[in-house]
């Protein structure tokens, strides 16, 4: 019997993507974000959910797509949970949860931008378009990796 991935989707542009739901924390829509002064440019701000103070990751500018156009909706928070931390991503709408066959997840397409196809755990191929499967834990190294980097940076 095959293994099966229930994956929670949402939309960036034109992208259809995925996250595996035992890392969605919750589903928020709008929420105030609170800039932060000298943070990493994919950090949007930071919201405040119940209390809790969240980091909300602008996935547009982690993925290298173009900021969102105005007048749109605000865009929703998906809060993923890495170990103890949470984090909200900011996507345009949240989708159907689905669930798919593991044996069935491939390698990100080499159409996907180099800089980012590590970000992708894989993809699923759908009838009418290909779901990519986005890696948590991965884009959080990331951004953490590049911050630590940064701030290196202007320390010397």
């Amino acid at each position: 019997m095959s293994e099966i991935e229930t994956i929670c989707t949402f939309t960036l542009g034109d992208m259809f993507l995925g996250i595996n739901v035992s890392e969605v924390h919750e589903v928020l829509l709008a929420q105030a974000v609170t800039p932060v002064p000298l943070s990493h440019p994919v950090v949007a701000g930071l919201i405040n959910m119940r209390g809790q103070i969240v980091p909300a990751i602008d996935l547009r500018r982690l993925l290298h797509i173009p900021a969102r156009a105005d007048g749109l909706a605000p865009p929703v928070n998906v809060v993923v949970r890495n170990g103890e931390e949470l984090m909200s991503l900011l996507v345009d709408d949240v989708g159907d949860v689905l669930s798919h066959e593991a044996r069935f997840l491939t390698a990100p397409p080499e159409a996907t931008r180099v800089d980012s196809r590590n970000l992708f755990r894989g993809a699923y191929q759908l009838p009418q378009r290909l779901l990519l499967v986005f890696d948590t834990n991965r884009a959080i190294e990331a951004i953490v990796s590049q911050a630590k980097s940064k701030h290196a940076r202007r320390a010397t």
